[in-house]
């Protein structure tokens, strides 16, 4: 017998003292695990048992029927007893026919002996049996944990636990991970989750993957003990990996806080041939508002690692080399262009690397549901404008998702994420480096009267503005963005006229106008709103 195996009743029938043992029913249920050996008269049966024991009697609690009932055995079979021994010598026993088609339905086996037998060797012989059985399967679990222990401190440690575990248990066994990378052994099979079971890797109490396991067989405690020391193994080498990332990216911090800060930094040897080798740089900032924190509690730590792995891995695809560190109460990220035959633009790369990362992250992790808002610089070639490109990426992370997009009158699809580029912020470049009172007093010095009037009236004076100056004064196309009659629109411009003055479509005037509409969406996107 295999040391993994159970002792079985079948393996029980094969000993000495049941040669002359009969299987009068319950032929099917021979497969069922012997665990200990229990002499057992009366008939309140389920009160003395655990599951797992061979039930010996001889028939003296039956009473003067000497009839086995078909309750004793329901109870005996419902307390997951493994088999019903009895001994017919001394008192012979009835064992109706209704007994015996239950025992068959419920593969429950019920042997008979003719001869007279010693319950007393029959228990010593299979006790000493399970306590042997049991003494080599601890020497045997104590020599695979060692080795799975030992495994960790190799090169590809994972590869060789899930082989060393396929050869133990036989079974079919791979890894998926929070990356959604998958390791399996032997590598020739697929992971089909059909007839598998699977246990969590925990690693600072969170859970970063899974072992899956397929097997058709029940597990033995054994295999349970085996699973069991794997999955140490296992979480031991995903943490080693864990801190030598954490080290690695501490080491990468002091660089990245120095060149934000413009202060001149050694680059680290393990970044020093990507940063010689690249064709452009950018710079973003995320923000960290809704995120655990990353303190030294298991969640914050983890998800900032699986963060960054797996925004590295997926830039990486992208021909994009990242580095990551926290740096005030945001995530800088420096993102280098090192393809340089690319068949897509550095920026419009970035842009798919950060929509990929947000749409894997919210699939493998769907109940963290929080919000992604990513600023972005602009492209620039040399390190030394690391301090700009951060106060870039920062300023533009300061902005608010717009709620409308007023291009054609067109409202912007909802994004559960947001990328904001500066370069793409055109005058609000400008009154993110002011003083926010200044821009509220130019839009209330130009848009005063109108933004009033609205707010009195519930009217829409300054879109109808804003569509007719992006329409370039087209009448007809204003009307067909506002979704208004052409003689409405003449009656709304006529207001705008009477409350800005006549000179409010000269040049000059048109300009100082369009600006302070954009200042005032500028506002508003800030949260900056206050009452007209």
């Amino acid at each position: 017998m295999n040391s993994f195996d159970s002792f079985t009743v079948a393996e029980m029938l094969k000993r000495p003292l049941f040669q002359k043992a009969k299987v009068i029913a319950g032929q099917g249920g021979l497969n069922r695990a012997v665990r200990w050996v229990h002499v057992l008269e009366i008939m309140d049966g389920s009160s003395y048992v655990k599951g797992g024991e061979l039930v010996l009697m001889t028939g003296v609690g039956l009473g003067e029927e000497k009839e086995l009932k078909l309750d004793y055995v329901r109870e005996l079979v419902e307390s997951k007893v493994a088999a019903l021994s009895i001994e017919m010598v001394h008192d012979f026993v009835v064992i109706p026919d209704a007994v015996k088609q239950f025992a068959d339905e419920q593969q429950f086996p019920i042997l008979i002996f003719e001869e007279p037998v010693s319950f007393v060797e029959i228990t010593q012989d299979i006790h000493t049996r399970l306590i042997a059985s049991h003494q080599d399967q601890l020497l045997s679990l104590e020599r695979i944990s060692t080795q799975f222990l030992q495994l960790t401190l190799q090169p590809q440690g994972l590869k060789k636990i899930l082989q060393l575990l396929h050869k133990e248990t036989g079974f079919v066994v791979w890894i998926e991970d929070y990356l959604g990378k998958t390791l399996i052994y032997p590598e020739t099979e697929k992971p089909l989750k059909k007839h598998s079971i699977h246990r969590p890797i925990m690693v600072l109490d969170v859970n970063i993957g899974d072992l899956y396991i397929r097997t058709t067989r029940k597990l033995t405690e054994y295999l349970n003990l085996i699973i069991d020391r794997v999955m140490i193994a296992i979480a031991q080498e995903y943490l080693r990996q864990f801190l030598l990332e954490e080290w690695e990216m501490e080491e990468g911090k002091k660089w990245m806080v120095d060149l934000v800060g413009g202060r001149q930094s050694e680059v680290p040897s393990s970044l020093l041939t990507v940063v010689q080798k690249r064709n452009g740089w950018v710079l973003c900032a995320i923000s960290q508002d809704e995120w655990p924190p990353a303190d030294e509690s298991g969640m914050g730590r983890v998800f900032l690692m699986k963060l960054i792995r797996m925004m590295q891995h997926l830039f990486e695809q992208k021909g994009i080399k990242g580095w990551v560190a926290p740096v005030e109460n945001r995530l800088a990220i420096i993102l280098a262009d090192h393809q340089t035959f690319a068949a897509d633009p550095f920026m419009e790369r970035v842009e798919k690397g950060f929509h990929s990362l947000f749409s894997q992250f919210r699939r493998l992790h769907p109940q963290l549901m929080f919000r992604w808002k990513v600023g972005i610089s602009h492209v620039f070639d040399d390190l030394a404008q690391m301090p700009q490109a951060w106060e870039q990426a920062s300023l533009a992370l300061s902005m608010e998702e717009m709620p409308e997009d007023f291009q054609g009158g067109k409202v912007a699809d909802a994004s559960p994420h947001t990328l904001i580029h500066y370069e793409k912020l055109q005058a609000w470049q400008l009154f993110l480096h002011m003083d926010t009172s200044a821009v509220q007093s130019f839009v209330d010095l130009h848009l005063g009267p109108l933004l009033r009037y609205d707010a009195k009236n519930k009217a829409n004076l300054v879109r109808t503005l804003e569509i007719y100056f992006q329409t370039g004064l087209q009448k007809q196309q204003t009307a067909k963005c506002l979704f208004i009659h052409r003689q409405t629109l003449y009656y709304r411009l006529e207001q705008i006229a009477a409350m800005l003055g006549d000179d409010w479509e000269s040049p000059d005037r048109r300009l100082a106008l369009e600006m302070a509409l954009s200042g005032y969406r500028f506002l508003l996107a800030r949260k900056k709103k206050r009452d007209w």
